[in-house]
């Protein structure tokens, strides 16, 4: 199955630099205009899933609008806690956040914050939900709108070729094209959007 994975548009958060996870922001209309951009450039889609967030909803929306949505809760983003809607300049003088840049993996560091291993089992859950449900609906090509984190921990777990965490960093509406093995979970990537 071909799988098209996107992050959504840009945010007024996103322009700004700040942490923007569980927040439920809408996109900046440079983020719509980006997704209508991307949009005439994708191949169309049987279906589309999407985070719960509504900036994700409105991005898949101008992408595919024809389509049909599926919520996946587990495509939220990362839980940034008490970093939520600050930016990094912000941050700069606070021990716990220069705690949990030193240890990013490790949630006894700051456990009030999604580090990238929750976050990436939970991209996993994720792929293995719209992997059984496409499969079901003998959908051929699917589309995956989500957040940067979410599908950068689901490519660390999943992608291939092999590629750390960071590697798969992408900008908004920015995202690859993969096979999706449903046996094993693996995206093989074809190309960058």
């Amino acid at each position: 199955m071909k799988v098209i994975l996107l992050r959504h548009g840009a945010t007024k958060e996103n322009l700004e630099h700040r942490f923007l996870g569980v927040t439920d922001a809408i996109l900046a209309s440079q983020g719509a205009a980006e997704a209508l951009e991307r949009a005439a450039h994708l191949p169309p889609v049987d279906h589309v899933y999407v985070s719960p967030l509504i900036r994700c909803r409105q991005t898949a929306i101008l992408l595919w609008p024809r389509s049909e949505q599926t919520v996946i809760p587990e495509l939220r983003e990362t839980d940034f806690g008490p970093f939520e809607g600050k930016c990094h300049e912000e941050l700069l003088d606070d021990p716990l956040y220069n705690q949990w840049l030193a240890y990013p993996d490790d949630p006894s560091v700051v456990p009030m914050v999604e580090n990238v291993v929750a976050c990436a089992q939970r991209a996993s859950r994720a792929l293995e939900r719209l992997s059984q449900d496409a499969a079901a609906h003998g959908y051929e090509t699917v589309g995956v709108v989500s957040h940067g984190g979410t599908l950068m921990g689901m490519l660390a777990r999943h992608g291939r070729p092999e590629r750390d965490y960071y590697s798969w960093r992408m900008d908004n509406c920015g995202g690859f094209v993969a096979e999706l093995d449903p046996e094993t979970l693996l995206l093989h990537v074809e190309e960058t959007v």
